[in-house]
């Protein structure tokens, strides 16, 4: 492989690397927060249904 060729792959792979660490944006972590609240809820819920199934 061309030593040119094997260097641009190399600084590629850098740049993906380096994007994928980037912190997430605030918007992405107050939905992914949202997302984790919503589903706790649901959870709470069901459990609620069951209690009052099976307490009459």
């Amino acid at each position: 492989m061309d030593e040119k060729v094997l260097f641009e792959k190399l600084d590629r792979i850098i740049m993906l690397l380096e994007k994928a660490t980037k912190e997430p944006s605030l918007g992405k972590r107050i939905a992914d927060g949202s997302a984790t609240g919503i589903g706790i809820l649901g959870i709470l819920s069901a459990i609620e249904i069951i209690r009052s199934w099976i307490g009459g």
